[in-house]
């Protein structure tokens, strides 16, 4: 049950910690979200036009939106630098085998 505590405080405080740096990145840096939702944008543009049938294709178009993109950029990073950060300050304490 610990284990399961764990993985669920670890993706929420990724997605509020996500959420935070969005907001710091677009306070103090709009220029650089701009740039964010402009590759998001290219990104969305490259995936609805590979050529898939226009069945699945029109499901991407509905469910992938540029601020959803940059949302989750930002929650993989908040994910990967928790993951460094926690083997980090874990390893001290796990024991010698």
């Amino acid at each position: 049950m610990l284990r399961v505590l764990l993985a669920t405080t670890g993706m929420m405080a990724s997605l509020i910690i996500g959420a935070l740096a969005m907001g710091a990145v677009w306070f103090w840096s709009p220029e650089t979200m701009q740039e964010l939702f402009q590759l998001a944008s290219g990104l969305k543009s490259w995936l609805t036009s590979t050529g898939i049938e226009p069945r699945y294709n029109t499901f991407i178009w509905f469910l992938i939106e540029e601020r959803q993109l940059v949302f989750m950029g930002f929650v993989i990073a908040t994910r990967a630098l928790l993951a460094i950060l926690g083997a980090i300050f874990v390893q001290p304490f796990r024991e010698a085998v």
